[in-house]
């Protein structure tokens, strides 16, 4: 009984050094990337295009990729654009 609480103490210290080394790493590549410029736009360094949703089929599009009708956002290809 002493050799399997042993082995499950030995384990549980182990499982926690990886998490341990996993979270720095994170917290390292977070601020590397914060440093770079990235941030939450990406590697591109562009910000992400807004997202409007069709009125039709409910759908999230880009707002490039949508028309206002009636003051409503639908999608400019398919059923949508024909029956709006």
């Amino acid at each position: 009984m002493a050799k399997i609480i042993a082995w499950l103490i030995v384990i549980f210290v182990v499982l926690l050094a990886l998490r341990i080394v996993n979270m720095r790493n994170a917290r390292r590549r977070a601020s590397e990337a914060a440093a770079a410029g990235r941030g939450a736009a990406g590697s591109t360094g562009r910000a992400p295009a807004p997202m409007v949703r069709c009125s039709r089929c409910g759908t999230y599009v880009p707002r490039e990729e949508a028309r206002e009708v009636r003051g409503r956002y639908v999608c400019i290809g398919g059923e949508c654009a024909a029956h709006a």
